[in-house]
């Protein structure tokens, strides 16, 4: 294969992240979730009842991407939002029983989707990969002046 015919680097990463957004999406459409809302349950599980603003700065979404996945997630019955008691400006996100019962089969989900990402590969060729990927990621933070420039 010559140069002409290999994919950049970024090309290849560009196609991995679609097809993995795409898989992520089967998958969380099959338990009746939209994509990004198993990462909402998932941070929430070990985050009860904090503020959106704050799901947003640890999942790297915008604030405006947060509030429409949690107004659509409290139609759906997944979660509920609640005044602060100390401060009632701030509204609270709180998992419902319906979303606390989702929680092995998310988190099965995500077993799945790494499997289906790395199965093809050794353990020393995963580490390999992990290694070199977060890398690419610092490097990518440096040249960009840290998170959310296209983190989002």
């Amino acid at each position: 294969m010559g140069d002409a015919d290999r994919p950049t680097v970024g090309h290849l990463l560009s196609r991995i992240c679609r097809l993995t957004r795409g898989r992520l999406r089967v998958k969380m459409e099959a338990i009746g979730l939209h994509r990004g809302q198993g990462l909402v349950l998932s941070y929430l599980w070990h985050n009860d009842g904090i503020p959106s603003a704050d799901i947003a700065r640890a999942l790297r979404i915008s604030p405006a991407t947060v509030t429409n996945m949690i107004k659509r997630m409290e139609r759906g019955g997944w979660i509920e939002r609640r005044p602060d008691p100390e401060d009632q400006r701030v509204l609270r996100v709180h998992l419902t029983d319906k979303a606390r019962s989702l929680k092995e089969e998310v988190r099965a989900s995500f077993r799945e989707l790494e499997e289906e990402i790395t199965g093809v590969l050794t353990e020393e060729e995963e580490e390999a990969l992990l290694f070199i990927l977060a890398k690419v990621h610092s490097r990518l933070l440096e040249v960009s002046g840290g998170p959310g420039e296209g983190e989002r």
